[in-house]
């Protein structure tokens, strides 16, 4: 949702010199971006004056832009000697701001994108901002989807690290991939399942669920990895989670299941996507925890997940529902 942002301050001037921050995890995804000059990375446990002197290391930056909300982000670059940073006055940083953006009034039920929130900043700072459709770069399918195919490999995504209220069922998914597998007997389907070392104990639940061809790949790629994996790929079904982000930035026709969060503003980018929510009475509520009976997961049936995916795949491929 970023990678928009920093294409277009790419385009704003061509003597721009863009150094991007991040965890070592995300290295590999800003390097294959294309859109920095250089990526400055960072262990996770590393704290945050550590951050700022390792960027003061790589060079003397005349101005930052401050993508997340954090203390911690603001307090790194300025802990690199960088006084001009541009972010949102949030979790009483403004005093470290050079630049303080205060947010768009809200209106309830309406929400903006969040890569539109943060092409904000730019529009705020000045900078000419072209439209979202623009900068999004969205590239064709690395694995397109054509008739006749006899083999298709279909991604899932059972986790979320933000909570279990994100998450689809297990044996829903697991149904879900078995109600698209009886639908075309003809079809092979070879599953690979994804998500972080810490949710294996979901990938070995969704793997034990399902017959054979399956891969469970959870908490066994990096992120470099992934991205290989995921370039393999016809179709990849989700929760609303950085895998999701990450397919369709690559390309890849992406089923997204939604429910305590807003599609609105996180749905994947992109029109080939589909997006399933239940709009139930209590959402979006972002908990990461469902106090009730999670009712807008579980309104959400196996053979809805498994529709979305045989109709996604059959607008490539020209076959019937």
């Amino acid at each position: 949702m970023s990678l928009p942002t920093v294409r277009a301050l790419r385009r704003s001037r061509e003597d721009l010199y863009i150094a991007v921050a991040c965890r070592e995890n995300l290295t590999a995804l800003w390097e294959r971006s294309g859109v920095a000059d250089e990526v400055i990375s960072f262990d996770k446990g590393l704290g945050p004056l550590s951050v700022g002197h390792r960027l003061r290391e790589r060079g003397s930056f005349d101005a930052g832009l401050l993508l997340p909300n954090s203390f911690r982000s603001a307090l790194e670059l300025r802990a690199a000697g960088i006084r001009d940073l541009l972010g949102y006055v949030r979790h009483q940083r403004s005093f470290l701001l050079g630049l303080p953006v205060k947010e768009r009034p809200k209106s309830p039920g309406l929400y903006r994108h969040h890569a539109l929130y943060y092409l904000d900043l730019l529009t705020v700072a000045g900078i000419e901002t072209p439209s979202l459709e623009e900068v999004m770069e969205i590239p064709s399918s690395p694995t397109p989807l054509t008739p006749g195919l006899k083999e298709i490999h279909l991604g899932v995504c059972p986790g979320a690290e933000y909570g279990n209220a994100k998450r689809y069922p297990i044996d829903r998914y697991a149904a879900a991939i078995q109600y698209v597998r009886q639908q075309h007997p003809e079809i092979t389907f070879q599953i690979s399942i994804f998500g972080s070392p810490a949710e294996r104990g979901i990938g070995s639940d969704l793997a034990s669920r399902l017959e054979e061809p399956c891969r469970n790949l959870v908490g066994e790629t990096t992120i470099t990895e992934l991205v290989k994996e995921l370039q393999g790929c016809h179709v990849l079904v989700s929760n609303d989670t950085g895998t999701m982000h990450l397919g369709a930035a690559l390309g890849v026709p992406t089923v997204a299941i939604f429910g305590p969060t807003e599609p609105a503003l996180t749905a994947p980018l992109g029109a080939i996507h589909r997006v399933i929510r239940e709009p139930v009475e209590c959402s979006p509520c972002f908990l990461r925890e469902c106090p009730i009976d999670h009712r807008c997961m579980m309104r959400i049936s196996p053979e809805r997940v498994g529709g979305e995916i045989l109709a996604l795949i059959n607008s490539y491929t020209g076959g019937e529902r």
